[in-house]
């Protein structure tokens, strides 16, 4: 985690219970269609070097880690949690469909990533609220997903769709 997301991270947590709900009733929703409680809400919290570009990610973010309660930052990477759900079968055969369909979308103005991407993570909110989410992880994979590249389509296939497990010796 940056110094960066720290700090927006903690500030996010200091918002009050109006301004956390209104980014939550955000998520899912583009940067510009959030209502102004959401927008003066975030940009109170949004660190001044974030470049422009960056913003629709922040706020998806913002948005979506408000969902959980404030002050623990710590958490499991949202492919891991995906994959751990899957195995455990707490998430139905369909969520596999949903995460081939997110690694086939760019993330574009439209919203249409955002708004698989939310359904997704409501979803895990919904089955298990003891899993926090490494939302600092979340938004480093937002931040490069229309990578050429595709490393952070390549590192959630395999997450979430590895059959190997990785098993801890207890010695």
């Amino acid at each position: 985690m940056t110094e960066y997301q720290k700090q927006f991270f903690d500030r996010l947590d200091r918002l009050n219970n109006g301004e956390r709900a209104a980014l939550r009733r955000e998520a899912g929703i583009m940067l510009q269609e959030a209502d102004g409680t959401a927008l003066t809400a975030f940009y109170r919290c949004l660190p001044a070097s974030v470049d422009k570009w960056q913003e629709e990610k922040w706020f998806a973010v913002a948005c979506l880690r408000c969902l959980w309660d404030a002050g623990n930052q710590e958490g499991t990477p949202l492919e891991q949690v995906i994959s751990a759900l899957m195995k455990s079968d707490d998430l139905s055969d369909s969520t596999a469909h949903r995460v081939e369909i997110l690694l086939d979308t760019k993330w574009d103005a439209d919203g249409y990533m955002l708004t698989k991407l939310s359904r997704l993570v409501k979803l895990i909110r919904q089955k298990s609220d003891r899993r926090h989410i490494d939302f600092s992880g979340l938004l480093d994979d937002l931040i490069y997903w229309n990578s050429d590249s595709q490393t952070v389509q390549r590192k959630w296939a395999r997450a979430v769709f590895s059959e190997d497990t990785i098993i801890e010796d207890k010695e």
